[in-house]
């Protein structure tokens, strides 16, 4: 009797104690600690969005301003302003038998005009070079101006050279042309010009001038010509 007592008592006290520790063991099978990643994962998703919402509006701001820009443009219809030779005279000119152009006096009359209807023009670093047979003989220069728009300003130039040693080729041309009474000089040079469209839209162009102007010697008149600057070189 006692031997079953004590056995019964031995395996109802070993048996909930076992039970136990298996039911411990299970449910320290199934939980599972937090993992760092999905709050990193979680954290460059809602990265990825902002900066694809960020990226679509700046990508809608930039299309709506280059419609509101071209809107402008057709409505406005901006134009180059541009420099003009109007007239010329060739007031002296002294050649001696050295070869050297003693003196070369030209009178020029230049016109820097604004042909936009809204918009006034700023010129600077306006230079235009006088040359006979790619020898420089005067260099021409202006302060910073601004054209109003459908404006003129009248530049008056009386450039006089010195003293100017021509090579053999300068020679030959030099005497050819005072034997045919035609002299030919060339008018080169350029201008930075900018202006606004509509008030908001810089516009920046070099307007530049290349041209050749031929007078009657000894009486200093010009030959009919166009000498007109063209708008090209956006800087």
């Amino acid at each position: 009797m006692s031997n079953a007592t004590g056995n019964y008592d031995g395996g109802e006290h070993n048996g909930p104690a076992n039970g136990g520790g298996h039911h411990w063991r299970q449910r320290q099978r199934h939980w599972r600690p937090p993992q760092p990643h999905s709050s990193r994962a979680y954290r460059s998703g809602v990265l990825r969005w902002a900066m694809a919402v960020v990226f679509t509006v700046l990508a809608v701001l930039v299309l709506v301003a280059a419609v509101a820009i071209l809107l402008v443009v057709l409505v406005l219809q901006p134009r180059a302003p541009y420099l003009a030779v109007q007239a010329a005279r060739l007031g002296d000119l002294v050649y001696d038998q050295q070869g050297v152009l003693d003196k070369a006096e030209l009178e020029l009359d230049v016109r820097a005009a604004n042909v936009n209807a809204h918009a006034a023009v700023a010129f600077s670093e306006l230079e235009l070079r006088l040359s006979f047979h790619d020898m420089v003989i005067a260099i021409l220069r202006a302060d910073p101006f601004v054209v109003p728009p459908r404006g003129e300003r009248p530049l008056e130039y009386a450039a006089s050279s010195a003293a100017v040693p021509l090579d053999g080729a300068g020679r030959a041309a030099m005497e050819g042309a005072l034997n045919r009474g035609v002299v030919p000089f060339r008018v080169s040079g350029q201008a930075r010009t900018r202006w606004k469209v509509g008030g908001l839209v810089a516009v920046k162009y070099w307007t530049r001038m290349a041209c050749q102007i031929r007078f009657f010697w000894p009486n200093g008149t010009a030959l009919d010509f166009t000498c007109n600057s063209k708008s090209r070189t956006r800087y």
